[in-house]
């Protein structure tokens, strides 16, 4: 099993390739939500083999123009179809017509799973898990890939507005009732009355204190493991780190509803460069001139050079690279962790060059 971080690399030869595999099931989950089963024929399998909490980009054509979104696996990691669950979001080009316009059988375009928010449990441990709304569909392949593979214990804290609109409500049910002694789990509502003050409303860093203080300060935690929206990913690390926690056992993903926009810094290079990208054994070379308002992603991108992305806002790591030579600023991150950045690791829809000769290389 590959370590945390690290990822499977056996794939065909362009991991960044899109495939189209087949609309399997298509199950109602909530009354804005449904979950998409993959079928992955047989030739792709050693392509598609995943670590628990990665996604997959799919892509649509939309009048004319390309459209990608990434959507986390559920489903056990033994499996070999995959699962994914979308969410409507009002006028989302892809989640709204993904509820009721696809049919069984339908050919769905994907890229090979990717991401770095994934964990790699061990025997005699403790995982603390943190998620809100469709934050839970990441931790749930989590949770599968603990209760599957080892014998640790989980202590998962799951807010949503109202028990109707909690995602994943049954398969965590199961699992509970099928590890009863092994599974943990906190329900927070924040549109709903609560008996427990404790549990109304959304998880927050006080309630991360009282969590602390009553649960987990009593516990040797091996790592915890947050997704969902930027705030509440920051308040809970934050107060965990309060407590000392040691920042390398915190790793989170943000979640980010289509459509979302993150504020950004402006985007205007400096200076001309030239930049060299390797992908997938191939090496090509474009430039970015002074005053272009584009990252070395857009670049490459007007450049007819096929590099991956998805949500263009520096939370999937899709686009995640290593930098070999030069330096860059990168705008936001929302991904990438510490021991990342120590290696150079940058995100290519965030980065703006700050030297004449940028070198990057996604094989690394």
């Amino acid at each position: 099993m590959l370590p945390y971080g690290v990822l499977n690399n056996n794939k065909e030869n362009n991991m960044y390739e899109f495939h189209k595999v087949k609309l399997k099931n298509i199950t109602k989950e909530t009354n804005d939500a449904v979950i998409w089963t993959l079928e992955i024929p047989d030739h792709l399998h050693e392509s598609f083999i995943w670590q628990a909490g990665q996604h997959l980009t799919v892509r649509k054509i939309v009048n004319g123009e390309e459209i990608r979104r990434s959507y986390s696996i559920l489903n056990p990691t033994d499996e070999k179809d995959l699962q994914v669950l979308i969410k409507k979001v009002e006028g989302g080009q892809f989640s709204a017509p993904a509820q009721t316009e696809y049919s069984i059988g339908q050919d769905i375009e994907v890229m090979a799973p990717t991401g770095h928010f994934v964990i790699n449990p061990s025997n005699d441990k403790t995982y603390a898990l943190f998620a809100a709304g469709s934050g839970i569909t990441p931790v749930l392949g989590m949770i599968y890939e603990i209760l599957n593979k080892s014998n640790s214990h989980i202590n998962l804290y799951y807010g949503n507005s109202t028990v109707e609109s909690t995602l994943l409500k049954r398969q965590l049910t199961d699992l509970k009732d099928q590890y009863p002694d092994r599974l943990s789990m906190s329900y927070f509502l924040s549109q709903e009355p609560v008996d427990v003050e404790l549990y109304s409303g959304r998880i927050d860093a006080p309630k991360v204190k009282k969590i602390f203080r009553n649960e987990l300060n009593h516990l040797d935690i091996s790592g915890y493991y947050l997704c969902g929206p930027g705030g509440m990913i920051d308040e809970v690390s934050n107060e965990l780190k309060n407590h000392n926690v040691n920042s390398a056992l915190i790793h989170s993903e943000q979640f980010l509803s289509e459509g979302q926009v993150i504020t950004s810094k402006q985007k205007t290079s400096k200076l001309d460069s030239g930049v060299r990208v390797t992908i997938d054994g191939v090496t090509s070379h474009y430039e970015i001139k002074q005053g272009d308002e584009k990252t070395l992603l857009d670049a490459a991108l007007a450049a007819d050079i096929k590099m991956p992305y998805s949500c263009k806002a520096g939370v999937c790591a899709t686009c995640r690279c290593q930098l070999v030579e030069g330096e860059v600023e990168m705008i936001n991150n929302y991904s990438l962790e510490d021991w990342e950045l120590e290696k150079g690791y940058i995100l290519s829809c965030q980065s703006i060059p700050k030297t004449k000769k940028i070198s990057i290389d996604y094989d690394s």
